[in-house]
Formats: C-alpha cells, sequence, structure tokens
C-alpha cells in the first residue's frame, strides 16, 4: 500500500480494504477520569459552510486547551511532514478538520487524537497511544503520505481516502458521493487556499 521504503521499514501495514477513518459526525472527548463526554455539533462544527471561519474562542474552551498544546502539536506537524515528504500545512489543514487539535477528542466510530485515527490503523501504523500527540500526528502523517503515493499525489483525491478509506475512492474513480467526504474535501482544500500555495480546484 505504501510505496515509500522508508515507511515500510517503519510501518507495517495492513491491505488497503482494512484501512479506513470513517466518518467523524459525532465527536467525544475522552476525560482523564476515562469518561466519554460527547461534544455537541453546536460546538463541534466539523463542516463549515464556505462562508464561516472556524469556531469562536469560547467553543474552541469546549474542546481542548488549544492554548497550551497548539504549539507543541504544530511542531510535532512539522517534524512529521518533513519525516515523511508531506506540505506540513496540509498536515495542519488534516489535523484541524480531524479533530480541532484536540488529543482527547473520540469520534462515535472509535477514531481517536488529533488526526482521527481508528483504532486497526493505528495499531498498524505503529502508535500505541493514540492519544500521544506525537505518536498520533506520526501516524496520521504516514497514513495521509501512503494515500498521496496511492492516488499520484492527488491532494484530493488523498484528502477522500483519508476521510473515506481508500477501498472507496478507487470504488467511484474519485470523490465518493459522500457528502461528509465531499465537505470534508472542500474545506480543507479552502483551508489549504488560504494558508499555502495550494489552489482550491475542487
Amino acid at each position: 500500500m505504501v510505496n515509500r521504503r522508508f515507511i515500510l521499514s517503519i510501518f507495517v501495514l495492513l491491505p488497503p480494504a482494512a484501512f479506513s477513518s470513517g466518518a467523524h459526525a459525532d465527536v467525544f472527548e475522552l476525560q482523564r477520569n476515562g469518561n466519554l463526554v460527547e461534544i455537541s455539533r453546536t460546538a463541534w462544527k466539523p463542516d463549515l459552510p464556505s462562508n464561516v471561519g472556524g469556531p469562536s474562542d469560547s467553543e474552541v474552551s469546549l474542546l481542548s486547551p488549544l492554548s497550551q498544546t497548539q504549539s507543541t502539536i504544530r511542531q510535532h506537524i512539522e517534524v512529521a511532514a518533513t519525516r515523511f515528504g508531506v506540505d506540513s500545512n496540509l498536515v495542519d489543514a488534516v489535523a484541524w478538520q480531524e479533530s480541532r487539535y484536540n488529543p482527547r477528542a473520540r469520534s462515535s466510530a472509535g477514531a481517536m487524537g488529533v488526526m482521527q485515527l481508528m483504532p486497526g490503523t493505528a495499531r498498524q501504523l505503529g502508535v500505541r497511544d493514540p492519544h500521544d500527540v506525537q505518536q498520533n500526528v506520526t501516524g496520521g502523517t504516514a497514513y495521509l503520505r501512503a494515500q498521496l503515493d496511492r492516488f499520484g499525489n492527488n491532494v484530493p483525491l488523498a484528502l477522500a481516502a483519508y476521510n473515506a478509506g481508500p477501498g472507496a475512492v478507487l470504488k467511484y474513480g474519485g470523490i465518493p458521493p459522500y457528502r461528509e467526504t465531499q465537505n470534508y474535501v472542500r474545506q480543507i482544500m479552502r483551508r489549504l487556499s488560504a494558508t499555502s500555495a495550494y489552489r482550491a480546484g475542487y
């Protein structure tokens, strides 16, 4: 699945069908006492309209102590992006869309952490603690690199594969006709167009 030797030397990957980040519509925060607390859609807003910015300061405070973690998360993003040859703005945009940088976010499907890794995907990527920011970001960036390799560095297709799984992209010969996946790709491409050299041609 992953064409890069340096990735294969570090990670043991399952066949493509085993990987899927799944839907992340319902998001929960795993508290330190082990309880799961649902983050409402009012606060979460994963699929924001094009004319609406990110969550407000009060909403961000519900998700994670962003002021304490954002700098650390972005440092890990820079390191992982360099390691796997992925634009750091792309990794950053995925992290934002997936969890709003919340290391303890958890979706109803079981995806965890900043990059919202599914448990099986995390295990195969060598991520022992999905809530550990460094491990999660490293694993998520490696998985994103694998999708870029699989789809010829086509960023929208790689993003669709990250969200819906590469099997769905292959099945439909492009971005799957899932509203969540199409919104996911659209939102990230818009964010990239404002933060990097990417152009949102999707």
